[in-house]
Formats: structure tokens, sequence, C-alpha cells
């Protein structure tokens, strides 16, 4: 309850600053017409062969079911991110690895064709629709977008937000690598939604399971945040 009311009181004072020294920040995110596209054609082969693929490479890491394994992979079958993520942004990740964690570029082994196998497989392992992702321009604050990392965020994805690399319990999420390949809708939905099946809970104020209630600003705050402080 102490923590709760210190976390509050730290955002409070974020916005009762002069306005002049509120930034509203229009971030140049990735430019993308549809991130959440879904480009590759699924079929029973496909998602067979992607199947053999996953479980020659990245069983060993992700877990039998991409359940993802804390402090190893994180998990590449929750709904959540499924829904945000677009097949080419998945793609992507595959051939060209993450730089600043445990996943590597599979670029040389794994064809552009191989590394569809492997989305129509994901797909299939768990089905749901695409999300409809906000690409509004964030309004942002970056004092407050720094108390909202180090009184939220931090506590699983590392002060630094390094996550694994840190010995956190969390994903890496300040990483050139990781900011430069997902727009600030994608960030906003899994603030928003959390990333289902993990210890990434919801973070949105009508949520009844947050774990902090961040408002809109909040949320567009430490993505600027995080944007402008990567590594």
């Amino acid at each position: 309850m102490f923590r709760a009311w210190i976390l509050a009181a730290s955002l409070a004072a974020c916005t009762t600053q002069n306005p002049e020294q509120t930034e509203q920040i229009k971030q140049a995110a990735p430019a993308a017409p549809d991130v959440a596209a879904r480009t590759v054609k699924t079929s029973p082969d496909k998602v067979a062969n992607g199947k053999r693929t996953y479980e020659q490479l990245c069983v060993s890491c992700h877990g039998e079911n991409a359940e993802g394994k804390v402090g190893v992979a994180p998990s590449l079958a929750s709904k959540t991110y499924l829904a945000a993520a677009g097949d080419e942004l998945l793609i992507h990740t595959i051939q060209q690895g993450r730089e600043g964690t445990t996943m590597p570029a599979w670029g040389l082994k794994v064809s552009r064709f191989a590394a569809e196998e492997l989305v129509a497989y994901l797909r299939d392992l768990n089905p749901v629709e695409r999300a409809h992702l906000d690409e509004s321009p964030l309004k942002a604050d970056l004092a407050r977008g720094e108390q909202v990392f180090s009184n939220v965020c931090s506590a699983c994805h590392g002060r630094t937000g390094r996550g694994y690399q840190e010995a956190a319990s969390g994903t890496a999420i300040r990483g050139r690598a990781f900011l430069s390949n997902v727009t600030d809708g994608f960030l906003r939905y899994i603030i928003k939604h959390g990333k289902s099946g993990t210890q990434m809970k919801p973070f949105r104020t009508e949520s009844k399971i947050a774990v902090a209630s961040l408002t809109p600003e909040d949320i567009d705050s430490v993505i600027s945040y995080m944007r402008k402080n990567s590594h």
C-alpha cells in the first residue's frame, strides 16, 4: 500500500510541473502502413514444415509449446503478442535476430520461405485475430516517462531495460534492435493489454488485474522515454 502511494505521488509530481517543461513529442517511430498485417499465406504443409524447423532450432530456448523460458527467451505463443505482431516483424526477428539478447540471427540458415513456415506454425499454434494498433503521434512528457519506467517497468525489465542481461525476470525493452522494429502502436497495445500467458500484466487503467494503472499519457510518456534512452 505504501509503495502504491509513493508511485502515485511520484507520477502526480510530474503532472504539476510548469507547462513549458512538458514536451509534446511526436516520436519518429518506424514507418509502416500496417505493422500488424498478416502477409504469410498458411497451408497444412507450411505449418508442418514450420513445426519441424521450430523443433530443430527454437524449442531449446522458447519451449516445447513456444511458451518461453524466463531468463532465456520470451513466449512466442502469447495471444496479445501474436495479435499485435505482424508477420513481417516475426520474419525480421527470425532472420536478423535481436542484438543485445539471446536471440541470434538465423538468416544464413533460415530462408525467407522457411521463416514464413515458422510464422505459419506460430499462427496455427495459437490462432488469434489481429489487433487494431493506435499509431497516432505520441503526446508525452519525458520526465513523467522516466518516473513511470523507474517506478513500474524497471521492477521486471531491469534498471536499464536490458532484461535478462541484467538478471531481470522480464525481457529487454530498451534495445535499439527491438525499438527500431516495433511501432508506437505495438508498444501501446502490449503495455495496455499485457503479454498474455506471461508475467507481463495489463497496465491500462480499466484492467482489474493491472499491476499499476497507467493513463494513456503515462504510456505515451514511457514509450518516448524508452526511445530517447535506447541502447
